[in-house]
């Protein structure tokens, strides 16, 4: 998602409501604009204070630095890192409300939506106990613009910035171009263009603040001071992390977080199997454990067919759309690209992922999730690929490609599928592992040598804007680094994304994003839509107060405890 995305915002509040009728509805979001979510966050019940949750992961995080942080992968971080804004997800299904975080509310609105102010709570601190004020949230934004918010998103920085020559505070000045700071409570955003869409904006890691004498740039990934109720007590970089109380922390500032255990322990190279039978047992420090890879496929019919198990499942769709994105710099035969389509195989792959308990097959850029979401398939195969129709495209061609896939045991079965399906037209496929905590890097370069890569995407908000601009639109490749995997450039599809976006009326837009997402897979082919994802864990019998985030499809730990 751009910049440009629009949702028209009422000053008290507003339900954004989406659906088309060939979609899934999208889940409601709520936008407290008067400042009337309660802080302290209500009493979860049942809970008591305690204990060790334990956190499972098959992969490290490539980045704790708020400002390098966007990957899926992170989201724990939101038990250390607050934001001005962010998400307050009901565990029983309700709507979700965007609340202000460090901020009081979702922010007030001026000038038509080109003006911004946010007033910050009181009883704020960073973890060494100093006040966190405007200047260090304007610093941390200021950071985002520097190489330290290299591989975090980039939807703040051109609106406050179009021209795109503020260089950073390590170069330039500590607050950003278009945030001014009437005093220390205060930030007001000013831009050229309505962005009615700010209140989203500043929910991302880009605002969370960093005190500019303690930056350590590059190793503030290391030494980062947490705001929220959990900081760093101990670290083995790339293997754990465990997070003890924040004795700074006020819960009467926070309306989104509890602390009830004690420590919270992240395992990050925990495999999709050993997740699994660590909690199909759910013994020990296991009890209180939660798994972020879902079952293990052979284990799945074993969950389902055990009643307590199934008691302590945390399961339903998700956003989470998979690809395989083809390196269009690379692979710039049409026809080649299109005959990968034709001969891929979801219907295998979905099965090696554990059948539609964790996915059904997708065949469109757009998860069904979203706003204008148009159900279409343009290389129709009954789901198993249709290996003929890719051999005559390909004329008696034997294309080798490299397939590059991030280095776990369960992305490895991935792509043994892959292959194989493809092989059967004739292409050729070099298998091509890559460190696991590295990998959105390397593929996200635009030098990447990578043909084929797995990639994924929950989009960033409620708006088709939020993937198929950021997925496919060339503009973003200039940087050198881009969630644009498919290194797809083509002007007059840029030219459409661009004036998409800038329709105020969203409502409007979302089926016309359903027609461009037809077009650009049946004229340009720049990646394989493979299985729209669902999540299928388990928690351990002595974690209570986690749920099924419906925003990302992650385990939300906010009020995480141990029974």
């Amino acid at each position: 998602m751009r910049r440009f995305l629009a949702l028209a915002l009422v000053a008290t509040g507003l339900v954004v409501s989406h659906s088309t009728p060939a979609a899934a509805a999208t889940p409601e979001i709520v936008l407290d604009f008067a400042g009337t979510t309660p802080a302290p966050a209500p009493a979860v019940a049942g809970a008591r204070t305690g204990g060790q949750v334990t956190w499972l992961q098959d992969a490290p995080p490539a980045h704790l630095d708020p400002q390098q942080i966007y990957d899926v992968i992170e989201l724990s971080t939101q038990l250390f890192h607050r934001t001005l804004t962010g998400y307050l997800e009901d565990p029983a299904g309700g709507p979700t409300r965007l609340v202000g975080d460090l901020a009081t509310n979702a922010g007030e609105s001026s000038d038509g939506g080109r003006v911004w102010t946010y007033h910050l709570r009181p009883g704020i601190a960073f973890s060494d106990g100093s006040p966190i004020t405007s200047h260090d949230i304007a610093y941390g934004i200021a950071r985002s613009f520097s190489e330290q918010g290299a591989f975090g998103p980039h939807y703040l920085q051109p609106a406050l910035d179009p021209s795109g020559s503020y260089p950073g505070p390590y170069a330039g000045s500590p607050v950003p171009p278009g945030v001014s700071l009437p005093d220390d409570r205060t930030l007001v955003f000013t831009f050229a263009q309505p962005h009615p869409e700010l209140p989203y904006l500043v929910a991302f890691p880009t605002t969370t603040p960093v005190p500019a004498a303690q930056d350590t740039r590059a190793d503030y990934d290391r030494t980062f001071l947490a705001t929220g109720p959990y900081r760093r007590i101990a670290e083995v970089p790339g293997v754990s992390l465990t997070l003890g109380r924040n004795p700074a922390w006020d819960p009467a500032s926070d309306p989104l977080r509890h602390q009830y255990a004690d420590t919270v322990h992240i395992e990050w190279t925990v495999d999709r199997a050993a997740q699994t039978q660590r909690l199909l047992a759910g013994t020990g420090t296991d009890a209180a454990a939660i798994m972020t890879a879902n079952v293990a496929a052979d284990q799945i019919p074993v969950v389902q067919g055990d009643a307590t198990l199934s008691t302590r499942t945390l399961a339903g769709p998700t956003g989470l759309a998979k690809y395989l994105s083809i390196n269009t710099r690379r692979i710039t035969d049409v026809s080649v690209r299109k005959a990968l389509n034709w001969a891929f195989d979801r219907g295998a792959l979905l099965q090696a992922q554990g059948g539609t308990a964790v996915g059904t097959p997708l065949t469109t850029v757009l998860s069904p999730t979203m706003p204008g979401w148009l159900g279409y398939d343009a290389y129709p195969s009954a789901g198993h690929g249709d290996v003929s129709h890719a051999k005559q495209l390909l004329h008696g061609r034997k294309p080798t490609l490299t397939y590059c896939y991030p280095e776990t045991p369960d992305d490895a079965t991935g792509a043994a599928v892959v292959r194989t399906g493809l092989q059967r037209a004739g292409f050729r496929i070099t298998p091509t592992p890559l460190n696991a905590g590295d990998y959105w890097g390397l593929i996200g370069a635009t030098d990447s040598t990578c043909d084929l890569m797995y990639s994924a995407w929950v989009a960033d908000f409620p708006d088709a804007q939020s993937t198929l601009g950021t997925l496919l639109h060339g503009g973003s490749l200039a940087a050198g680094w881009s969630v644009n995997f498919a290194k797809f450039d083509q002007p007059c599809v840029n030219a459409r994304l661009d004036e998409l976006a800038a329709m105020t009326d969203r409502a409007a837009a979302a089926p016309l994003y359903g027609r461009l997402d037809h077009d650009i897979m049946s004229r340009y082919a720049p990646l394989i839509p493979t299985v729209s994802a669902s999540a299928f864990l388990l928690r351990g019998p002595g974690l209570g107060g986690v749920f099924l985030s419906p925003t990302s499809g992650r385990p939300n730990l906010t009020a995480a405890y141990v029974r």
